[in-house]
């Protein structure tokens, strides 16, 4: 049967929390996964971006969408931007699969959130001829925000109708989302958040019952205030 694997890794704009750039290149590389999620990419102005040289190195294909700029007055207070020129932030989605198609879906705003527009990479990715469907998402920061929006894109995922995942940083502990999906599961298990004494899981990889986990694991901290997650996973 095809397999295929997964990583999500909230890159923190590729700085930690003093501001300070980590090598975030190499995190990623070292995850080794067919799909990579990253929510909060920084792009800066005129430059080539991390994702950019992620994505030549693995020789994969990339798609990004932007949430914020440094400039931006909603811009979480404790997030201090990357040394250099400006730029932006948002989610990036890289494959090193065959990619038939990458979309968007626009997902409901949440009161209070700072960004004010989220959405989620869609991709259909051919797996050894096998269409599966992957969504990335950085879902709203506000209690129970996310919620709404992970169920629009599940929703969408469902009308598609290829084996799927929603991956990324889902700002919400996994019973809730339990709740909110039944007819998904948990691909990884592991507390990411925050990374150097992390007490909560709030980045999943959520499958459908159309695909099994090889394995799932939580990566080390590295200087992004999350851990990156992986799983191996075979399509039935």
């Amino acid at each position: 049967m095809p397999e295929l694997s997964i990583a999500a890794f909230n890159l923190h704009w590729g700085v930690d929390m003093r501001g300070h750039e980590y090598d975030a290149l190499a995190a990623c590389l070292a995850l080794d996964a067919d799909v990579l999620v990253l929510p909060e990419a920084w792009r800066p102005y005129g430059r080539t971006a991390m994702v950019d040289e992620l994505a030549e190195r693995i020789g994969g294909t990339l798609h990004g969408v932007t949430f914020m700029t440094d400039r931006d007055h909603a811009r979480p207070r404790h997030l201090r931007v990357p040394p250099g020129p400006p730029g932006t932030c948002g989610l990036a989605m890289i494959s090193r699969l065959p990619v038939r198609s990458f979309d968007e879906i626009m997902v409901p705003k949440t009161a209070g959130d700072v960004v004010d527009q989220r959405r989620s990479i869609v991709a259909e990715i051919d797996v050894d001829g096998t269409p599966v469907t992957v969504a990335g998402i950085h879902a709203s920061h506000r209690i129970w925000g996310s919620l709404p929006q992970l169920r629009v894109v599940d929703s969408e995922l469902r009308r598609r109708g290829h084996p799927s995942v929603i991956a990324g940083d889902c700002n919400m502990w996994g019973p809730p989302i339990r709740l909110a999906l039944p007819h998904r599961r948990g691909a990884v298990r592991g507390r990411t958040w925050p990374a150097w004494r992390p007490h909560s899981q709030i980045d999943h990889i959520w499958i459908d019952d159309r695909m099994e986990v090889i394995e799932g694991r939580v990566g080390p901290h590295v200087g992004s205030d999350h851990r990156a997650i992986r799983a191996s996973l075979q399509v039935r």
